[in-house]
């Protein structure tokens, strides 16, 4: 069965189950049909959404797994909208992120990001989690 026949069961389940309005139906079906509509989490948009918590561009990501920026925007998007992206690092990255802090002059977070080759938010977002640290060893 494909995905939009897939999405329509569920929202005619939906509405026979809770009524006409959307609005008054449980959470958990309304982020299943949401959640019908990105491929059924395949195994590319597992390194996809893996690739984004890390913080990879979209044009690094496109590059690499040949996809376009375009998808990619909205996958970053519907991941945002979902409240799914919250950005990971590994202590490698940790690691060379502070050491850019540490040894460049004014780093702003695009310039890190540009260096790294990043995306700023994540810049931003892994500064935030490098203060944190900082302040629990003190």
């Amino acid at each position: 069965m494909s995905s939009n026949k897939k999405m329509a069961a569920v929202i005619r389940a939906a509405y026979a189950n809770y009524g006409d309005d959307p609005d008054k139906w449980p959470e958990d079906v309304k982020k299943e049909i949401r959640g019908q509509t990105e491929d059924e989490h395949t195994a590319e948009n597992k390194i996809l959404r893996h690739m984004i918590l890390h913080g990879f561009t979209n044009k690094y990501i496109s590059q690499e797994r040949s996809k376009t920026p375009q998808y990619l925007q909205q996958l970053r998007g519907r991941m945002k909208s979902r409240d799914e992206l919250d950005y990971k690092a590994t202590p490698d990255e940790l690691t060379q992120l502070k050491y850019n802090l540490d040894h460049m002059d004014n780093p702003s977070n695009p310039r890190i990001a540009s260096v790294m080759g990043r995306d700023k938010n994540w810049v931003r977002c892994m500064r935030v989690k490098l203060r944190e640290a900082q302040l629990r060893q003190n």
